[in-house]
């Protein structure tokens, strides 16, 4: 039976860092992916600011494109933050999850690719994990003194099959990724392009996002949330990105490259277990993600490198201090993302189609493109968000009296 130090199931990029970050710290680590190939399970708009490249230290091959601009397109408006230099990316999620693998195996780690998680059995001092090899059925056991859970929202590993969860607010999406015209590119290259309002988006927001030359990706997402406006409607997702290809981006002869599609199950108040019986949970799989927009690469890859701070100590000490990475996390989120919820929530599933609008136009008339980027992306509190959101501090802070940091 083959012994490993740690075991991390799942290769996204909270799955994938973790591996990087332990074999880099001289661990033996094996990195399981379900998929035989990172092309499969594509799914993620990946657009962010500059800054993970540098946190993460990021190549130039992982990037599919820069963006400049900052686009909201509303029922009846658009408007645009110009920037004059270089304000973000737009990743290749299959390229960055393929560099991730690449890194953990060049710092003597092992990557295994085609592996289904299947069961653990925790034991006094080590964790039996069972695996299936998807190639040749073959089922295969494994021996880890630490698992982590990195599966994402279905959070396979962290609770098993028949127990019971935490409450989750739900949002699913649809992609699709398409070759078009040198021309529709070209009105589309260095910005992302947000829609909001009940024209192009259903309970949430849709986007166009740029890739490499004349590969668009645009796609929808949604809440399932209650909607006062919206609740008898009959779109989807689908239909919407299929709406926003045809009527906006007006491309009629293009290519299909890719389409795929996702869920988000974010625990309100973060009340995902973080550590438990020699499992722990990164990512998706503690709730590190964006909750009013959905973006979650920047933050899955934090807690990655996080939690690896406290696996390294465990190794070397056998100190278990878990609850210390729950409290870290908490502490540094918990307030502006519950605050990014509640925002959010009204956004998306209480304000009519003209208070969309007039909320996009104070954003503009009162915010620069780097202090909308700071809001929106790092949670950056300028003097304008304040104060447009201060009515909504006061109303969240009751919440916090009773959380324990």
């Amino acid at each position: 039976m083959k012994e490993f130090d740690v075991v991390v199931i799942g290769g996204g990029p909270a799955g994938g860092q973790t591996a990087r970050s332990l074999a880099k710290k001289g661990h033996n680590v094996l990195l399981v992916e379900r998929y035989d190939n990172f092309s499969l399970n594509n799914f993620s708009s990946a657009g962010m600011t500059l800054e993970p490249l540098n946190e993460f230290d990021l190549p130039e091959s992982v990037i599919g494109a820069y963006w400049k601009d900052l686009v909201i397109q509303c029922t009846k408006k658009a408007y645009t933050w110009q920037g004059k230099t270089n304000k973000g990316v737009v990743l290749n999620f299959q390229k960055l999850r393929e560099f991730l693998a690449d890194e953990t195996i060049k710092f003597g780690g092992n990557v295994w690719m085609g592996h289904k998680y299947l069961s653990k059995d925790v034991q006094k001092e080590v964790v039996l994990v069972e695996l299936l090899n998807t190639a040749t059925s073959e089922n295969i056991t494994i021996k880890t003194k630490l698992l982590v859970d990195a599966t994402g929202p279905l959070r396979k590993v962290m609770y098993d099959a028949k127990e019971e969860q935490p409450e989750m607010v739900l949002g699913s999406g649809t992609e699709y990724e398409i070759e078009v015209s040198q021309e529709i590119y070209d009105q589309f290259k260095d910005k992302l392009l947000f829609f909001l309002g009940h024209k192009w988006s259903i309970k949430g927001y849709s986007w166009i996002f740029p890739m490499e030359n004349r590969i668009l990706k645009v796609g929808a997402g949604k809440t399932h949330l209650t909607s006062l406006n919206q609740e008898k409607t009959d779109k989807t997702t689908r239909k919407i990105t299929e709406k926003i290809i045809s009527e906006y981006v007006k491309a009629t002869d293009y290519k299909i490259i890719d389409k795929h599609g996702g869920i988000i199950r974010y625990s309100r108040g973060l009340k995902d277990k973080f550590y438990h019986n020699k499992v722990v949970g990164v990512g998706d799989a503690v709730s590190a993600i964006n909750p009013r927009g959905g973006e979650g690469i920047r933050y899955a890859m934090q807690t990655a490198d996080l939690a690896s701070t406290y696996i390294d100590k465990y190794l070397k000490t056998g100190e278990e201090n878990f609850e210390n990475y729950r409290k870290y996390w908490r502490r540094k989120k918990l307030l502006k993302w519950s605050l990014s919820e509640f925002s959010g929530r009204r956004m998306y599933s209480r304000y009519t189609d003209a208070q969309v609008e007039n909320r996009v136009k104070f954003f503009y008339d009162n915010f620069n493109i780097d202090e909308m980027i700071a809001s929106l992306f790092n949670f950056k509190y300028t003097k304008p968000f304040t104060r447009l959101f201060q009515y909504s501090f006061i109303k969240l802070s009751y919440l916090f009296k009773k959380e324990k940091f």
